[in-house]
């Protein structure tokens, strides 16, 4: 396991980004103690603070991680693009260093640095195969590990490059949009996960404001002939029904964007909505 990798992740790259997460760690540790110290007797209080350090301490490193993957995800686009140009000048006679060269004068979105640096290091003499190496694991992308090492192989064996990298680009653009296809197909589940946890939502609260009170104070009537102790039983249900939606939500969201991305990361944000969207309602469907 890539550790060093791993807490790049977390961190981010630069001296702001890990600032920002050393201190959002810093400041979900003291709300922690807080929440320990003042608030562990009471159950609502004390679920509702445990969240926002569960959002304070996790959220950064979230969204960084996810701006990671979105940019992974865009150089896999964009990949396709840089290797046809190249392959268009190979046809057009030029060398292989000398159509890696002329790209860079174009542009392709969140792979243009990387093009960018690949031209120069060219220019500088470094190894083509060299600099696909680390280019594939600048990246961090699974699919431009295999490119690359297909690429870098039909290189070695001295094979005809320009087929090879016609062929790649197109399998990567295939690829691409049968993952574009199966998000559209399932786009529809996914609207049907949303439906299906705020339907559960709606009924945990009927439960709870309802029937519960109902279905206790009856039993309390009718088995000593006063009112129960039913206070303390609808709380203990409350807390139970609060950790269910917590529960529904997080797994939900991230079967939602397994489904529709294909990433658990990317699911992360759909538990995060839904988490942060019930709870607040289940809170204030019980302040009414």
């Amino acid at each position: 396991m890539d550790y060093g990798r791993t807490i790049e992740k977390i961190f981010g790259k630069t001296r702001k980004t890990k600032l920002v997460v050393a201190a959002s760690i810093a400041a979900g540790i003291a709300i922690l103690a807080v929440n320990f110290a003042f608030f562990i007797s009471n159950s609502q209080v004390f679920t509702t603070l445990s969240l926002v350090v569960a959002a304070v301490i996790m959220g950064p490193s979230l969204i960084l991680m996810y701006e990671e993957y979105a940019h992974s995800k865009e150089i896999e686009s964009r990949f396709p693009d840089f290797l046809r140009d190249i392959s268009d000048a190979l046809a057009a006679g030029m060398t292989l260093p000398q159509a890696i060269k002329n790209t860079k004068r174009n542009e392709y979105g969140a792979l243009t640095p990387d093009a960018k640096k690949i031209a120069m290091q060219i220019e500088w003499g470094v190894p083509f195969e060299e600099i696909l190496e680390k280019f594939a694991e600048r990246s961090g992308s699974g699919v431009m590990k295999r490119t690359v090492s297909t690429i870098i192989e039909t290189h070695r064996g001295g094979g005809n490059i320009q087929s090879v990298m016609e062929a790649v680009a197109k399998s990567i653009t295939e690829i691409d949009k049968i993952k574009q296809e199966r998000s559209s197909h399932i786009f529809a589940q996914m609207l049907t996960g949303y439906t299906i946890f705020f339907i559960f939502l709606g009924v945990i609260i009927g439960l709870q404001k309802f029937l519960m009170p109902t279905l206790i104070g009856g039993i309390g009537v009718a088995e000593t002939g006063a009112p129960a102790n039913s206070a303390d039983i609808i709380k203990t249900y409350r807390d139970l029904f609060g950790s269910l939606i917590i529960i529904q939500g997080l797994f939900s969201g991230v079967a939602i964007g397994k489904m529709s991305e294909g990433s658990v990361l990317a699911g992360l944000r759909h538990s995060l909505v839904l988490v942060a969207i019930g709870y607040t309602v289940f809170l204030l469907a019980n302040l009414s």
